[in-house]
């Protein structure tokens, strides 16, 4: 409490106790100002102490350093940081590999100085109103001076080129392609390069001055063609070539991953923004993107399901004769068969394709249609007494093995064969496939006008000849023939009917109400057709080969090696004219012209 005297007037002019008044105010003065003064002297005891020495309450990087001195400050922040860290482990992690080092190891060290001179300046320098702050901070204990960390010598960088090492890589498009063994790939890669940058910059400040983990940064460059735009491919192409079995029952066909790939279609295609994720944030993206999109082809799959028609279809067998002990004839039973509705098929085929399979091996049955014979055994019964020969062909052939197997094996598929009345014959319909399993061999056969001594099935146009003839003899409807690339002697001229796959067949169509027995027989050198039916009364007349246009070889055509040297036979055009009377009336009359080209073996020797 600070107590002032009361002046006491004695009178006008004067003023008493005027010394004594004075010597009142000596004495508040000191007492107002005497705890500035403490303050004054305390603070300034207080920065005279701490001159040199850490505020009391500071820390770095968490390391109490509360009124150390430098030397002092110093050997703690090496004992408490520096050593602690040197000995600590770096672990940096990416794509499942893993680099383990020290802090020390890379040189990578807390810069102590830097740390001790910012602890010690704290609250020393500066405006007023920062250190009074730094004061109270720290005297409240939440002064905490960050430190940093320096690289010494270039051991980090060396550890980061490490990294690089093991984590660089270019970038490369996906590829897709179709081969005989299937559907390949190249998998694409997105390529990477380290931000050697960013990396020591992780290094460098690290969220924990103990044992530390951390993944460097990485730059993605995507490819042009990435897993995105393959993947959809993928999965139909591996749907698509999954093992495939088609089943009718007893019997089957089954289907490679090779197989099934030709009825692919493969095509790289720009995509659309719409048809890919995007490139993730942060990866460099490719100027255009691209994707691959399979399709089936329909047209192959056509195809191929003929072809599997083909294995599966088990034909209705036609009834027909045999010629029994006593000579008649004898009824054959007709078969009922099935086979595959082929439309049907396809369109399970082209959904099918497209799923996967849970299996290794899909399996799709084959939807069947009943074959009904157009001859039956009651039919066939009805003419066993009115069968009689109506025509027979006979031609002959040099001695050849290969040759005769050819002609006898094919000869064979028609024997016994029954055309029903209205019913079309095709040659190569009836004769199936031709192969060496099924015993044909490799023998002559002209091809573009001249000969190929190695084709298979070489010779089964003597069977065609043979039997058209036997047919034109009997006055039936002739639908396709056709004459040799040049004429060959051992045929009549200009009634020879060359057969070749594909394209070149021999039809002829039953026009009467009877059915035709088809019989065939062969000998060394020669092969016969007899043809039996109820007979019609048909008259069949051919008029004299018309010949003309005669041709010699040319010069520089190469000899033929089917022809002896010195043999010549010159080209010509030959015009033939079938005519066949029924009851009075014609009802065909044919014209087949015929144009054979020069043929000749080579200079006589």
């Amino acid at each position: 409490m600070t107590v002032v005297a009361k002046e006491k007037q004695h009178g006008p002019g004067m003023t008493l106790g005027a010394g004594r008044g004075t010597s009142a105010l000596r004495v508040v003065i000191p007492v107002l100002l005497t705890p500035v003064l403490l303050a004054a002297i305390a603070m300034g005891v207080a920065l005279a102490y701490y001159a040199d020495r850490a505020l009391p309450g500071v820390r770095v990087g968490g390391v109490d350093v509360s009124s150390l001195s430098g030397p002092d400050l110093r050997a703690r922040l090496q004992n408490e940081l520096g050593a602690p860290w040197a000995a600590s482990a770096v672990t940096a992690t990416y794509d499942g590999k893993t680099w383990l080092t020290t802090n020390q190891d890379l040189g990578i060290v807390p810069d102590l100085a830097a740390a001790e001179g910012a602890a010690l300046g704290l609250g020393k320098n500066g405006p007023i109103g920062d250190r009074v702050n730094a004061w109270s901070s720290a005297l409240a204990g939440q002064a905490n001076v960050p430190f940093t960390m320096r690289a010494e010598g270039d051991a980090a960088a060396r550890w980061v080129t490490l990294l690089a090492a093991g984590i660089d890589r270019s970038v490369r498009d996906g590829e897709m392609s179709l081969t005989p063994a299937g559907i390949t790939a190249i998998q694409p890669l997105v390529g990477r390069e380290l931000d050697r940058t960013a990396t020591i910059g992780l290094l460098l400040h690290p969220e924990t001055l103990g044992d530390r983990q951390f993944a460097p940064r990485v730059r993605l460059t995507y490819p042009a063609l990435d897993d995105a735009g393959m993947r959809e491919a993928a999965d139909l192409a591996r749907a698509l070539t999954t093992e495939l079995e088609v089943s009718a029952g007893d019997r089957g066909v089954v289907e490679n991953a090779a197989g099934l790939s030709t009825l692919a279609t493969l095509q790289k295609v720009a995509a659309s923004p719409a048809d890919l994720p995007p490139v993730p944030a942060g990866a460099v993206a490719p100027a255009a993107r691209y994707r691959y999109a399979v399709s089936v082809n329909e047209d192959r799959v056509r195809e191929w399901v003929a072809s599997i028609a083909a294995e599966l279809d088990r034909p209705a067998r036609n009834a027909s004769y045999t010629v029994g002990p006593d000579g008649t004839l004898v009824v054959i039973p007709s078969q009922d068969g099935s086979r595959v509705d082929q439309d049907a098929l396809r369109a399970a085929l082209l959904h099918d394709l497209t799923v996967p399979s849970a299996t290794s091996r899909r399996v799709v049955i084959a939807p069947l249609l009943a074959d009904l014979p157009v001859f039956n055994t009651a039919q066939a019964a009805r003419y066993t007494t009115g069968m009689a020969r109506v025509s027979s062909f006979i031609t002959y052939y040099p001695p050849s093995a290969s040759r005769h197997a050819n002609i006898t094996v094919g000869a064979a598929q028609f024997n016994n064969v029954v055309i029903a009345p209205g019913q079309t014959f095709s040659f190569w319909d009836l004769l199936g496939p031709v192969t060496v399993e099924r015993g044909y061999a490799y023998a002559g056969a002209i091809i573009n006008n001249r000969s190929d001594e190695n084709v298979i099935g070489g010779g089964l146009c003597q069977v065609s000849t043979t039997l058209f003839n036997a047919v034109a003899s009997a006055g039936y409807q002739i639908v396709e023939r056709h004459e040799h690339g040049y004429y060959i002697d051992r045929y009549p001229i200009g009634l020879d009917a060359a057969v070749f796959l594909p394209g070149v067949d021999m039809r002829w169509k039953n026009d009467t109400p009877y059915p035709v027995l088809i019989r065939s027989s062969g000998a060394a050198t020669s092969v016969s057709f007899e043809l039996f039916s109820i007979p019609a009364g048909r008259v069949t007349t051919f008029s004299d080969a018309v010949v003309s246009n005669f041709t010699d070889v040319p010069p520089g055509q190469p000899a033929d090696p089917a022809f002896a040297p010195g043999y010549v036979d010159r080209g010509r055009d030959v015009v033939r004219t079938r005519t066949v009377v029924e009851n009075g009336k014609v009802i065909h009359q044919d014209t087949w012209s015929s144009h054979y080209v020069a043929v000749w073996g080579g200079p006589a020797r």
